[in-house]
């Protein structure tokens, strides 16, 4: 096992690519043997018969992977905002946050919630935007977005 432990939370709103980016990387990091699926009810981190059946995480889910001597624990939260008291929980564990945002959405209402929240914690996060490769994806705006959102962070310098 390894010595050094980060907690990385991914973060978003519904629909944006939660569970998929945890599970790749859980794939990718040799921790699953095939990565599941959301729509097939097969992703590692939701196991409650109400994901399987709705295609959403209502809870929380933590997952281990070890990459490079490192144990990276990652919790994957959900992204409706009727369970953002999971995610509120959560916070208090992280070292580090990955906020997703859909290229086709863009920035949600539950997602200007969860950059807040990640500010007033002072947690470091790196923000993914997700489905570039979609129709409708509009990239420029997206990142307009998220400068209006958070004027004073990161992204005022894109």
């Amino acid at each position: 096992m390894a010595e050094r432990i980060h907690n990385v939370g991914i973060l978003a709103h519904v629909d944006s690519g939660k569970t998929t980016l945890t599970e790749q990387l859980l794939y990718l990091t040799g921790a699953i043997r095939t990565a599941g699926s959301v729509d097939s009810g097969t992703a590692a981190t939701d196991n409650l018969s109400i994901e399987k059946q709705r295609g959403i995480s209502v809870r929380t889910a933590t997952a281990s992977a070890e990459y490079k001597g490192v144990t990276v624990n990652i919790i994957d939260t959900p992204g409706h905002v009727d369970f953002a008291g999971e995610v509120e929980r959560a916070l208090s564990a992280l070292d580090y946050a990955v906020v997703i945002v859909s290229a086709v959405e863009g920035v949600r209402a539950h997602t200007e919630n969860i950059l807040k929240s990640l500010d007033a914690a002072k947690l470091p996060c790196a923000v993914f935007i997700n489905k570039i490769d979609r129709a409708g994806s509009d990239l420029k705006s997206v990142i307009a977005e998220l400068r209006q959102v958070s004027p004073q962070s990161f992204f005022a310098s894109l």
